[in-house]
């Protein structure tokens, strides 16, 4: 494991539009609990929900932010996501670049005056 690493976090979280993913986007990197998201879709989601087997059009959001952040990250998604049961995951990533831990260091400390 490279140095420091583990403190590069990923957040994942399908929601049901291109403009709720975009608003939670836009949300959390002002909000600097995430350094970027990206937006992926649409997915083709096929669950089980109430004993049944469903599925919609959703898109995902993958947050990048670290792990110090990731559960404030999670919990502020789960407050501006439309579904009464949103599936949000996150997990540490093992190994990351110099770059990659210098941006995210940069995107989320303090904002320069």
């Amino acid at each position: 494991m490279s140095a420091g690493a583990a403190r590069f976090a990923l957040v994942w979280c399908p929601c049901e539009s291109r403009e709720e993913a975009r608003r939670m986007a836009h949300a959390l990197v002002a909000e600097r609990l995430v350094a970027c998201v990206n937006i992926v879709g649409p997915l083709l989601s096929v669950f089980a929900w109430e004993g049944e087997i469903d599925e919609s059009e959703e898109y995902g959001v993958l947050c990048k932010t670290s792990a110090e952040k990731m559960d404030d990250t999670i919990a502020r998604l789960a407050e501006l996501h439309s579904y009464d049961t949103p599936v949000i995951v996150g997990w540490t990533a093992d190994q990351a670049t110099p770059q990659a831990l210098t941006w995210l260091d940069n995107a989320l400390g303090p904002q320069a005056s």
